[in-house]
């Protein structure tokens, strides 16, 4: 941890010593907000680029600090994701986190310059339904999908960003100063009900306005004319209840013949009649999908493998004999994190095959980027990623000695 004040100006130079990188120059200011700031910058010793992310005023005594260490500790192994390299602590008040460097632009402006053809949309959203799949699958929901997150290169080549808010403690965003996402992009329940009940149908929603945005050329809301959240809710209490938030005038796809039906079940206002999962959609518009993980032989020895946290690379076998089950909570998978109820979840074996189930706790279960509700039990495959609570981990059979 440094003492110096963290000075921010083109061509400056900071230690940073993450990952064999020890100091990089500013080269560039991308942007930045309320958090920090974002910039282009340069490995002094290697001539590498690589992105730099300053977080700033961050409260310590609060949800933030978790946040950060969470965004730069639990990684998306996605072609389709920005990679995190490390993070840097350079006071209890800010943070440094450094990212993979992709030279591309965002989406939200190439819509502003109206250049991007059918073609293009088609790639480019083709590539954002795996990349936020790819998430999902890691029980990361990113929240905060808009065509502001999307980076576009030269090439057509997409990358997801700012998973910043995405894969925290959750806080009701109804609450002054709680809100988390763009409203234009937010799906029903997270303005109703809070941050809590995100999971895949509500980035499922975001993803079917940034379709409509790609298709239309400005989203939703400025289509609508609505200007205050007010407009929104107003829309939501009409009489008849709309079953979906979307109007399809003077809306025509080229690049999706199904795309009307497709939307309309995407940005359904109950988030039970959305699409079940990303990779629903992407079958649903027939475009390829990458193979699943290729399960193991042997189904003596599941293994839980913790994958983020104190505990984090600890695994946790799973002796549980036919026909029996196990109640698992916080002891067993991360010590005295208090995220984890002491009794979360269930796991029950019936032959070979393995059933989670939650048992109503805390802060919730994930699996595959849904929540498991209240009662409900989930069958676990080789390679599911599973989310309890804050804590992140993967399902896996091991290989017999």
């Amino acid at each position: 941890m440094s003492t110096t004040p963290l000075q921010l100006v083109a061509g400056g130079r900071i230690p940073v010593g993450i990952n064999g990188i020890i100091e990089l120059q500013l080269m560039e200011y991308l942007g930045g907000g309320g958090f920090g700031s974002v910039w282009k910058t340069l490995d002094t010793e290697r001539g590498t680029p690589y992105t730099l992310k300053v977080i700033q005023n961050v409260d310590e005594k609060g949800i933030d600090v978790a946040r950060v260490l969470l965004e730069a500790e639990v990684s998306i192994v996605s072609d389709y994701v920005v990679p995190v390299v490390g993070l840097r602590e350079w006071s209890p008040y800010t943070f440094l986190i450094v990212f993979e460097h992709f030279s591309a632009r965002s989406l939200d402006l190439l819509l502003r310059e109206g250049t991007l053809g059918d073609a293009q949309k088609c790639v480019i959203f083709n590539q954002i339904l795996y990349g936020v799949s790819d998430a999902h699958h890691n029980n990361i929901i990113h929240r905060d999908l808009k065509p502001a997150n999307v980076l576009v290169n030269e090439d057509l080549r997409v990358k997801l960003i700012d998973f910043g808010i995405s894969k925290f403690k959750d806080r009701n965003i109804t609450q002054a100063g709680h809100t988390f996402g763009t409203p234009y992009y937010m799906a029903p329940e997270l303005l109703i009900d809070g941050s809590s009940v995100a999971d895949a149908a509500s980035d499922i929603y975001a993803l079917g306005q940034l379709l409509y945005e790609l298709v239309m050329g400005r989203c939703l809301w400025l289509h609508k004319g609505w200007r205050r959240m007010e407009d929104f809710i107003d829309f939501l209490r009409s009489v008849p209840p709309p079953a979906e938030v979307m109007d399809f005038d003077g809306f025509a796809c080229d690049f999706y013949p199904n795309a009307e039906d497709l939307l309309r079940r995407m940005v359904k206002i109950d988030p039970a009649e959305r699409f079940s999962s990303v990779t629903d959609v992407i079958e649903q518009l027939g475009i390829a999908k990458k193979p699943a993980p290729t399960p193991v032989s042997v189904y003596d020895f599941p293994v839980l493998i913790i994958e983020s946290g104190t505990n984090r690379n600890a695994r946790t076998f799973l002796h549980i004999a036919d026909g029996e089950l196990a109640v698992m909570g916080r002891a067993d998978f991360a010590g005295n994190d208090k995220s984890i109820s002491r009794r979360h979840v269930e796991i029950r074996r019936r032959g070979r095959r393995y059933w989670l189930h939650d048992l109503e706790s805390k802060n919730g279960t994930m699996v595959g980027g849904s929540r498991l509700l209240p009662g409900e039990s989930c069958e676990l495959t080789h390679a599911d990623r599973i989310k309890i609570g804050d804590i992140f981990m993967r399902f896996a059979f091991m290989q017999q000695p």
